[in-house]
């Protein structure tokens, strides 16, 4: 029990990450990016391309792929979304859709549907702890994603709290208008916010290529659960995407492995109806006053 949970942690942690990217966006633009998964897609594709054709340090490679995603969001912020903000949410949400089908179509044409494979980023024997608990198993995988996930809710907890950039992104995504009364450049601020998320995009998709290799469709399935974190932890919150996302990994292998396997694709669906219906808000949600 206690491997599946650790297991259930390194795959929520995985979420989290993309629940954050995606609360982050959400909470100071007020746009739900449907073409999250593909930005991160093809910033990995970037990523691999670096590496597979140009033979550049992975290291490096990852740097420039993580930039390029965090430009793309910089991008598609300023000159996508921003000209029709005075429309609609829904105008917006069109925009991201419509990224979203003409990256996976840029991706098709130009790298094919084949699967590429994405080297290791960590390597080695997995750690054994033994004690009156039973035998305990961490892969070095599992570090790596634990120890950014940890490092990022930090670097964002301190930023948002005791920096005055971070006070003046808490400001926007309380209320823009009054934002801007104030002297906060708004259009900083919601730049930030996309590079921030899609920045977050491309390192899950940089940290899950090992396992679900380089593909068009890489990043769907993460897309779908770091929505499911973000639902269940509150959309309102970075502390509700980190545990939403870590309990949701954790009830998902315990489904997979004590109920039935194939129940794990239902059960993001099930965790989604009867968080909105119990709590609106998330389980650490809580009520604010939004912008009109």
């Amino acid at each position: 029990m206690i491997n599946q949970i650790l297991l259930g942690l390194s795959t929520g942690a995985m979420y989290s990450l993309v629940a954050i990217g995606l609360v982050m966006m959400y909470k100071v633009s007020g746009v739900m990016n449907f073409a999250f998964g593909n930005m991160g897609m093809f910033a990995t594709y970037i990523t691999w391309w670096l590496l597979s054709s140009l033979g550049l340090n992975i290291y490096f490679s990852i740097v420039v792929g993580i930039i390029f995603a965090a430009v793309m969001g910089i991008l598609t912020e300023r000159f996508g979304l921003r000209p029709i903000r005075h429309l609609s949410h829904g105008s917006m949400l069109i925009v991201t859709f419509g990224l979203l089908m003409i990256l996976e179509g840029l991706a098709v044409q130009i790298w094919g549907t084949q699967y590429k494979s994405f080297p290791e980023l960590v390597t080695g024997a997995p750690f054994v702890l033994r004690g009156n608990f039973g035998v305990m198993v961490l892969r070095r995988q599992d570090l790596l994603i634990f120890s950014l996930l940890l490092a990022i809710s930090i670097l964002l907890a301190f930023i948002t709290k005791y920096t005055r950039f971070g006070i003046a992104v808490r400001a926007v995504s309380e209320n823009e208008e009054i934002a801007g009364y104030m002297g906060i450049n708004t259009g900083t601020i919601l730049s930030f916010s996309w590079a921030f998320g899609v920045s977050m995009a491309a390192l899950v998709g940089i940290i899950s290529a090992p396992k679900v290799f380089v593909s068009p469709s890489m990043l769907v399935f993460y897309q779908i659960q770091g929505f499911t974190a973000a639902v269940l932890g509150g959309f309102e919150t970075f502390t509700g995407a980190v545990f939403g996302g870590l309990i949701l990994g954790v009830i998902e292998k315990i489904v997979g492995n004590y109920i039935f396997e194939g129940f794990k694709a239902t059960i993001s669906l099930i965790i989604i109806i009867v968080v909105l219906v119990f709590f609106p808000k998330g389980l650490f949600g809580r009520n604010i006053r939004r912008r009109v």
